[in-house]
This record gives structure tokens, C-alpha cells and sequence, in this order.
């Protein structure tokens, strides 16, 4: 099986997820261990910002100092050469529409997060503590208009 690299736009998959219902810090740990889930693909997240700002650095996560997210993995795309493996994982039409251009492939956060090709039986439901689905759950009843149960 030929193995695909997946660029994940840190934190627009965080903020069009419910990863977003999470603190930051958690949610970046999940969205890490989601990408764990897509071996044997090689998955690389790009956030922006400090490495020493937002946690430690790992072989797969890529925090661009001084440099926006989109443009790091617009010049990462660029100097790829085999982009028919390469899904860019975004919300972001202008990202969506440049490496599609250069011939790679994208899917949304959603089917990111929701869909792994091989989890090992594990799901976001596995990921997540017994609290934070409380609290998530509570969350979505308050929007929905939904009374909490006695």
C-alpha cells in the first residue's frame, strides 16, 4: 500500500471541530493522538506559533515561528514531489484552492477527525475523558435549548 502524507491545519481543525469545546492544550493532544491513528500515513500537524509557547515539540508537529500556518504548508506542498499522495486537511478555500492547483488532494477537519482509516478500534469517543464529554454534552444541550437532567 503506498503511504500518504496528510498536512493537517492545526488549528483550523481545532477551531471547526469539537475539538474547539476542549482547552487548547487538550485539544492539541487529541488532534496528536488522532494523528496517531493514520499509521502507517505519515501525518504532519502545522500550528502557528512558539514551540515554547504551546507545548513541546514533536516529530510530527510543526509550530511556524513568525510565519502563518497557511503559508508554511502552501511552501511545503510546493516542494513535495509525488502531491498525488498529499491530502492537506483545511477548511481554508484559499489553501483548498492552491494545492489542488498543484495537484494534491484535501479533506475537511471533519472527516479528519471522524473518519481514520485505521484506529484501531478507537474512536473520539475513546479519546476523550468521561468529563469532557459531560462537559461537551452540556454544552451542546444549552445551544440546543435542551433542560440538563435531574
Amino acid at each position: 500500500m503506498a503511504t500518504k502524507h496528510y498536512i493537517v491545519d492545526g488549528y483550523n481543525v481545532i477551531f471547526s471541530t469539537s475539538l474547539n469545546e476542549l482547552e487548547l492544550q487538550r485539544a492539541r493532544e487529541i488532534l496528536i493522538s488522532i494523528a496517531g491513528s493514520y499509521a502507517p500515513h505519515r501525518v504532519t500537524i502545522v500550528f502557528d506559533g512558539k514551540v515554547g509557547v504551546l507545548g513541546p515539540s514533536m516529530r510530527n508537529v510543526v509550530f511556524t515561528k513568525g510565519e502563518k500556518a497557511d503559508d508554511y504548508i502552501k511552501r511545503m506542498v510546493e516542494k513535495m514531489r509525488d502531491r498525488g499522495r498529499v491530502i492537506v486537511v483545511t477548511n481554508d478555500k484559499s489553501i483548498i484552492g492552491y494545492v489542488k492547483y498543484l495537484g494534491a488532494k484535501t479533506i475537511t477537519p471533519k472527516q479528519f477527525v471522524n473518519k481514520p482509516p485505521s484506529t484501531g478500534g478507537k474512536k473520539m469517543n475513546d479519546i476523550l475523558t468521561e468529563r469532557e464529554k459531560q462537559k461537551i454534552n452540556r454544552e451542546l444541550k444549552a445551544l440546543w435549548g435542551i433542560e440538563e437532567d435531574e
